[in-house]
């Protein structure tokens, strides 16, 4: 019976047990501290940003994710440090994320910065079993009802930005989460570790027109290989306009307004194209942005992009 029960959620949710709690967005080009440590600061004035998504409409306890992050530079803007608090629910998993990140800052160039980031993170797993269809009621794997666990688990990171395009290398998760040891769901050896490479870069394509490519790619040794590349139109530093593909996963439109100098606000949908698309109804995110303070000397304007 464990077997058939491990079987069910894991073809629909495979990434709760090889990706243990990496999430995913849509928006990673305004969520790259859930990602990356050393993004902490970057925009040199404090930021508060919050991301919710709904992913694979339509679909019985299908993934759903909220985070709501905060950072900011400090100490001459040579440090930053941020929080943030996730919450991530699939199938008959919950999850809580609190985690608090702290970057350093290099000068490499005139107009180049290298900053190296750490992270510690809480996470709080449970299992509730009594969510599930069993087909033998005297199961006694799900007696319990309910298993819980609250681990501790570190990352690193690297960032590096110049004036017009970025890139980052980062390993969110460093340490084997016991909570997915206790319910059964993790294998031994080190393909827990999820590695990330981020980048892109801002063009003029007229006085009123900017574009900013960029790809988001992520290798776990136990996990289908991901790449996102997207690119943005941004008119008028007002309107965002983007294109992302995730291989073998979805196209996915993206929308931003720039109401303020200081407030943006965006949607986007996911078009799935996996077999999944025959069950769902596709992936609907939201993500806010307020910035405070002048930023790197008062140049709101670039801190839109990095």
């Amino acid at each position: 019976m464990k077997k058939i029960l491990y079987t069910a959620v894991l073809s629909l949710f495979g990434f709760v047990a090889m990706a243990q709690n990496d999430v995913q967005y849509t928006h990673h080009l305004f969520n790259r501290l859930a990602y990356n440590p050393a993004y902490a600061g970057s925009q040199c004035a404090p930021v508060l940003n919050g991301t919710y998504r709904n992913q694979w409409m339509g679909l019985d306890k299908a993934p759903e994710t909220g985070r709501l992050e905060f950072h900011t530079p400090f100490l001459g803007d040579r440090h930053g440090l941020g929080i943030g608090l996730t919450y991530d629910k699939a199938a008959i998993f919950r999850n809580t994320y609190v985690d608090l990140n702290y970057a350093y800052k290099i000068p490499v160039s005139e107009n180049g910065t290298l900053a190296l980031g750490i992270k510690g993170q809480f996470d709080n797993g449970r299992a509730n079993w009594q969510d599930t269809n069993p087909l033998d009621l005297n199961d006694q794997f799900l007696s319990g009802g309910e298993t819980t666990n609250t681990t501790f688990n570190i990352g690193v990171g690297a960032y590096y930005t110049q004036n017009n395009f970025y890139l980052g290398l980062s390993v969110p998760q460093l340490r084997q989460s016991t909570f997915y040891d206790q319910v059964g769901l993790s294998d031994d050896g080190d393909n827990f570790r999820t590695w990330y490479a981020m980048g892109g870069f801002v063009t003029d394509l007229s006085n009123n027109v900017k574009l900013i490519p960029g790809f988001l790619v992520s290798y776990n040794s136990n996990a289908p290989f991901e790449v996102d590349i997207n690119a943005n139109l941004v008119f008028m530093e007002k309107f965002w306009l983007g294109l992302n593909y995730r291989l073998g996963d979805s196209i996915d439109g993206l929308i931003q307004y720039q109401l303020s100098d200081r407030l943006r606000a965006g949607l986007s949908y996911d078009f799935t194209t996996s077999m999944l698309n025959n069950v769902s109804n596709g992936t609907v995110e939201a993500n806010v942005n307020y910035m405070f303070g002048g930023g790197c000397n008062n140049e709101i304007s670039n801190l839109r992009f990095f």
